[in-house]
């Protein structure tokens, strides 16, 4: 009995694909990733965070229009607006409104005025100075 070439070539892919990946998975994890690059789960995140990776993240997370102009403009370190450590949340409001620069003004449409406020709350936790201020 003689078989269809067709179930070979599907035989040999899978047994392709299953071969690489049994090579990529590796008994000790693999190589430890970046914290930065690491998702954090949803149940994890603040509701500010999560608006921030849906709403401002297309633009302002990894290495993205967002982060590249700030960091032309600003200086290195300065793009990733989550890891700054001097934003203040009406500053954030204000050019998320108005837009600057390179970014476009954002519409209640878009991101309600509560939405936003999480949003800049998410990005000014950091800011230990814009606390002791107020």
């Amino acid at each position: 009995m003689r078989r269809n070439g067709s179930f070979w070539a599907t035989a040999g892919t899978m047994a392709l694909a299953l071969t690489a990946l049994v090579a990529c998975a590796r008994p000790d994890g693999g190589e430890k990733a970046d914290a930065a690059t690491v998702e954090p789960s949803a149940s994890a995140m603040s509701p500010g965070e999560k608006l921030y990776r849906q709403e401002c993240g297309f633009c302002h997370i990894g290495h993205n229009t967002g982060t590249i102009m700030l960091e032309r403009r600003l200086g290195e370190g300065q793009g990733e607006l989550a890891k700054r450590t001097d934003l203040d949340a009406d500053f954030v409001v204000s050019v998320a409104r108005n837009g600057l620069m390179s970014m476009p003004p954002i519409s209640r449409v878009e991101v309600t005025d509560e939405e936003l406020k999480l949003i800049a709350g998410y990005l000014a936790r950091n800011n230990k100075a814009g606390e002791a201020a107020k």
